[in-house]
């Protein structure tokens, strides 16, 4: 365990699931949101920025390409990929990619504005 204390109990299941069933892909993901109330895709899009944060600070940044838009798209990639590997590079920030940079097409990161603005004609204003 690294000396990061990162507490990500504020990330509820309920998103997790979501993630999941998503499985690294934005069509699915779309249909997924496209279900829902405006309520819940910005609770969705809410929970998503809150775990990418937690990940573009040190330590993990330690281990990190320095672009700005660099950090975003890894830690964008890092929640996508879930739950359980989310856990995992919390707990070994070492294992944080450098560059996500060729594998961006399974970000789910950005669908919830998309789908607030086709749905309730403005972005949900979460970034």
């Amino acid at each position: 365990m690294s000396n990061a204390v990162v507490n990500f109990d504020h990330i509820s299941d309920w998103f997790w699931d979501i993630i999941s069933r998503a499985a690294e892909n934005r069509n699915t993901l779309r249909e997924i949101l496209l279900a829902m109330d405006k309520a819940d895709i910005l609770r969705f899009q809410e929970q998503f920025v809150d775990a990418a944060v937690e990940l573009q600070d040190e330590p993990f940044t330690d281990y990190m390409e320095e672009s700005e838009d660099g950090i975003e798209d890894i830690s964008h990639w890092v929640v996508s990929r879930g739950k359980t590997f989310y856990a995992d590079i919390v707990e070994h920030p070492e294992k944080i990619p450098r560059t996500v940079t060729g594998n961006t097409d399974v970000i789910l990161y950005g669908i919830a504005d998309e789908v607030c603005v086709d749905k309730f004609g403005e972005s949900t204003g979460i970034y």
